[in-house]
């Protein structure tokens, strides 16, 4: 007898983003207690699936990262990257709202769509899950420590180890994400609050997404990125763009490879961001920008910078491949013979590279690098 199979395409939103500016694709997004793609594998199982196929063309491999930790499902997991989402088949199931259940939106037209979106698709949520028997037992996590003074109106949902306060009010419509600190007399209606979230006494949220510490107020649809940390902030460690190890060595390679010849001039990315040298000029800009490793400016690891001009040569399906790639000093064309951008076998490295995790494809450029000698900064003809 054939396994029964779900077929998901996920939507290509992510040039909406201009507001949250999520590092994920909007199909990861966290809804109610985890993400919206999450949401659709606890559907197949529910249905009886034994095979979920995924289709995706945005940030394809965070998907895949995802995917490789989702093993509590007993699925058979298969993932497809594509250029685009019109080549997914037809009969795929857009993961753009909560399964066994209606759209109550028109398709997003611009980041604050993308957040009303999934503020809804909660508030849905939530709805649901207050409708079963177990509401009471559901609604709230591990290890919590709720003041008796604190007013819980349903529908909420509150994550693990979190703490609220005296005179707390919670509700209805509020999500409280795994060890947050509500610390007394705060008011959290309508509102999202990602993990490790802090809420200084008396602070009060309606119809907000509170992310890392960053506050979007759907009400006034107005995003606040520097807000007084006593009276909200994020509880989480900051965690640096560049991991240590690549700073250290991003630093170690700066000074094997000597001082060459000096790197005049700058370019501007086609994302906007501003780096020495000269967009073709392939390896002989690589030293100057291995300072901004080390200063959690740029990865050391990553595809390789274009300006837009080259971004825009190429199709619409690779551009959108490799638009949310992190770039680096260091790219896996780079281990294929191509140190630039004009060169035009290099897209399809970068393609590929943005299509895997981005540790996939690091011990081959770790192997470049190795090999790398100060003699070779001079890009090789083919490159210019």
């Amino acid at each position: 007898m054939p396994s029964a199979s779900l077929e998901l395409v996920l939507p290509d939103w992510g040039d909406l983003d201009t507001v949250r500016r999520s590092p994920l694709p909007f199909a990861l997004w966290t809804i109610g207690d985890q993400c919206l793609l999450h949401h659709w594998l606890d559907h197949a199982v529910n249905l009886g699936m034994n095979r979920v196929h995924i289709y995706a063309a945005d940030r394809p491999a965070a998907v895949r990262h995802i995917l490789e930790d989702s093993l509590l499902w007993p699925l058979t997991l298969e993932f497809t990257t594509l250029g685009s989402t019109e080549h997914a088949p037809a009969h795929a199931i857009s993961v753009d709202w909560l399964p066994d259940s209606a759209a109550t939106l028109p398709p997003p037209a611009n980041g604050w769509d993308l957040i009303a979106r999934a503020t809804a698709m909660e508030q849905a949520w939530l709805e649901r899950m207050a409708a079963g028997p177990d509401q009471a037992l559901l609604s709230i996590g591990f290890s919590c420590k709720i003041h008796p003074q604190a007013k819980l109106v349903a529908p909420y949902f509150i994550g693990d180890e979190v703490f609220v306060g005296p005179g707390c009010e919670i509700g209805p419509y509020a999500v409280i994400g795994n060890g947050s600190v509500l610390t007394g007399a705060n008011r959290v209606v309508c509102s999202h609050l990602s993990p490790r979230s802090f809420l200084g006494p008396v602070t009060a949220l309606e119809n907000c997404l509170l992310d890392s510490g960053v506050l979007f107020s759907l009400k006034h649809l107005t995003r606040l990125d520097h807000i007084e940390p006593h009276l909200l902030s994020s509880l989480a460690k900051p965690t640096s763009y560049v991991p240590l190890r690549e700073r250290l060595h991003a630093l170690l390679l700066f000074l094997l490879l000597g001082s060459g010849e000096a790197t005049t001039g700058s370019f501007v990315t086609f994302d906007g961001r501003r780096l020495p040298g000269d967009a073709s000029a392939g390896l002989a800009n690589r030293r100057a920008w291995l300072p901004l490793v080390w200063q959690g400016k740029m990865s050391l690891y990553g595809i390789l910078p274009r300006s837009t001009e080259q971004f825009e040569a190429l199709n619409p399906d690779w551009q959108n491949l490799i638009r949310h790639a992190p770039i680096g000093v260091f790219g896996y064309a780079d281990s294929q013979g191509c140190h630039s951008p004009a060169d035009p076998d290099e897209a399809l490295h970068a393609v590929y590279q943005a299509s895997l995790p981005p540790a996939a494809l690091n011990p081959a450029i770790v192997g470049f690098i190795r090999r790398l000698r100060a003699a070779d900064l001079t890009p090789p003809p083919s490159s210019a």
